[in-house]
């Protein structure tokens, strides 16, 4: 009968030290995709557009300052008026309607 009480008194756990590898991971490869995009985009803009090193490197930070902004809005607008899972099904959707529509 105690026997019984100890395993409905267990809750499960949840992240930890197993989820840890999964969003270094994550993380990592994230920041490796966009220093490489950022990289590559000023030799684009100096090489191919002609543009000033200055200009160019301008340039790349607002677009790093604008891609970093996206996620600080689409936290805030999951955090008020959302939700999780309306806000990952409309950034998925609009991520494949411009993938769409590159092609």
């Amino acid at each position: 009968m105690e026997v019984d009480k100890v395993h409905a008194k267990e809750k499960p756990k949840y992240g930890g030290i197993k989820a840890m590898p999964f969003i270094i991971g994550n993380e990592t490869f994230e920041k490796l995709g966009t220093l490489g995009t950022s990289s590559n985009l000023l030799v684009y803009l100096t090489a191919v557009f002609h543009m000033k090193s200055i200009n160019a490197t301008n340039l790349v930070n607002v677009f790093n300052g604008t891609c970093n902004f996206g996620t600080l809005l689409g936290a805030f607008l999951c955090d008020t008026y959302l939700g999780r899972y309306k806000t990952l099904g409309i950034a998925s959707m609009s991520s494949f309607t411009v993938q769409k529509e590159k092609t």
